[in-house]
């Protein structure tokens, strides 16, 4: 429908009813392929498998010290070892005599010291080991005097990571063999937290932290499938939050209000995609630095005991997840083979801030709220219906289309003439997933027969079988305005957002017999 010589309807359509009439994969193609006399054996299709083979060993040392009757310590030193394999290895060559283990982009190897010719069950494409150890020391004073509880406690961490690779990639000869530099992070957390009891049936607590952590590993290494390049001025991650409850226990009312807030700091992300940027086009590794988010909201539930056999419940929050910075973005690439113009000589080109400071966070629905009534019948069943409205649910946005480069037109390395400020926003406003409704139903019966408990448990979720999304994406293929902008006025984006659906109406049935 997009093609660039203009659109084919009739092929489009054809498409489509042969994909959905018949979805399933051709094997018979498959092996075709890979046993043509063009391919000379070689395989045109492999079956692998990704793999991680992690071993962790955790060991741990605590202390409980009660000075008086009052004042209680917990000492506690903690260590954990963390030795990760990641490779990819061939499961079946699909009747193909080998593969050949180069990338099909640059004709390069990706590991110049092995055969090029794999068969099954070797290990090709990546080969690289993750080493991790953390190790924490804490300290927790709990007092309790009359109507207050407190506590105060602290935690000190050290953590190193390091890559070793296996591979010898030609992309990145000098600097994807062995082992990397050591990654050291050295941090301390506090957190304390009170309790006041007002009377028997009303209390309430508080809550406070900083905590000061090392990035997760997923974001240490740039692309540790090829190489031991690591993201520049790593920076601990810091968490500042707090929250404030409200308890209350009546006879037949029971309830919590909470509000909350938390701010994430210096936090670091890595992303991988093919993008059209303003600066050029290439397989991309996206670091994301300096990244800050925001949670704050507050929670509701309560619980009515109408009469003896029947209950009410009401649980409600209403949040606010948003970008609170606008972070800095690099690209990394390889320039191994490059038959054209590539972004930068030195694999890498920084994009400056990317502006999605107030932009929405995909954390899920940000307004919920869920009405339940349960009855339970003297004779040992019961059944409850709850129903729940979900809404303010945002997709992920890309960073890089929110960067400088995005304005800048590839072909003239000017800025797109029609790109003003307004129709900026317009083609980069972040739309709201749609709200929706479902319909839950639970119920049960159990007996009790000669010493011998027999149960039914029985659910049907979703009952009116509401199509709706959970969550998504917007992809960062069109990383300019002008690609962009033309791919949305086809009305069928080739590179629109994805979605991710819920299920439809769902059942669950389970039999229990205990003797």
């Amino acid at each position: 429908m997009n093609s660039p010589i203009g659109a084919n309807f009739q092929s489009a359509n054809e498409a489509k009813e042969g994909f959905v009439e018949n979805s399933q994969l051709d094997w018979e193609s498959v092996y075709r392929a890979n046993t043509s006399i063009s391919q000379n054996g070689e395989a045109a299709y492999v079956l692998y498998d990704d793999t991680t083979k992690d071993n962790q060993l955790t060991a741990r040392v605590t202390s409980n010290i009660h000075i008086d009757s009052h004042l209680k310590l917990d000492l506690g030193i903690t260590h954990r070892q963390l030795h990760s394999k990641n490779f990819a290895q061939i499961n079946d060559l699909l009747g193909a005599d080998y593969h050949r283990d180069v990338d099909t982009f640059s004709e390069t190897l990706n590991d110049v010291s092995s055969e090029v010719n794999k068969n099954n069950g070797d290990i090709f494409n990546y080969n690289y080991d993750l080493k991790g150890s953390n190790s924490e020391m804490y300290t927790q004073l709990n007092m309790h005097y009359n109507k207050v509880k407190l506590f105060a406690s602290s935690k000190y961490s050290i953590v190193d990571y390091q890559r070793i690779g296996a591979f010898k990639n030609e992309r990145f000869i000098d600097n994807s063999f062995g082992k990397s530099e050591r990654v050291k992070f050295s941090n301390w957390s506090l957190k304390s937290g009170v309790s006041y009891t007002i009377t028997g049936r009303h209390w309430v607590t508080a809550n406070a932290a900083i905590i000061n952590k090392a990035p997760v590993l997923q974001n240490i290494f740039i692309n540790p499938r090829e190489n031991n390049d690591i993201v520049p001025d790593l920076q601990s991650e810091t968490i500042t939050s707090t929250d404030v409850n409200y308890y209350l226990r009546m006879p037949k009312l029971t309830g919590r209000f909470t509000g909350f807030y938390t701010r994430f700091q210096n936090t670091t992300d890595i992303n991988f995609f093919f993008v059209d940027s303003g600066v050029g086009s290439d397989f991309v590794q996206e670091v994301i630095t300096d990244l800050d988010k925001l949670h704050l909201g507050t929670e509701l539930g309560l619980e009515y005991q109408l009469s003896s056999a029947v209950k009410l419940s009401l649980v409600t929050s209403i949040s606010k997840y948003v970008y609170a910075s606008n972070p800095f973005v690099t690209i990394n690439f390889d320039t191994a083979g490059a038959n054209e113009d590539v972004i930068d000589v030195s694999g890498s080109k920084f994009l400056g801030q990317s502006a999605i400071k107030d932009y929405k966070l995909a954390q899920g629905p940000q307004k919920a709220i869920a009405t339940g009534i349960e009855y339970r019948d003297p004779k040992y069943w019961w059944v409850s219906m709850t129903a729940n409205y979900l809404a303010n649910n945002y997709s992920n946005i890309s960073t890089i289309t929110r960067t400088q480069s995005f304005l800048i037109d590839p072909e003239t390395q000017l800025r797109f003439s029609d790109a003003t400020d307004e129709n900026v926003q317009n083609l980069l406003r972040q739309q709201p997933l749609d709200d929706f409704y479902l319909l839950n139903m639970v119920g049960g019966k159990s007996w009790l027969k000669k010493g011998k408990y027999i149960s039914v448990f029985a659910s049907i979720n979703n009952i009116f079988d509401t199509t709706f999304r959970t969550g998504g994406y917007e992809q960062s293929r069109n990383g300019n305005y002008g690609q962009l902008k033309e791919d949305n006025l086809s009305g069928s984006p080739s590179f629109a957002p994805k979605y991710w659906y819920g299920f439809g109406r769902t059942y669950f049935l389970n039999f229990a017999f205990s003797f």
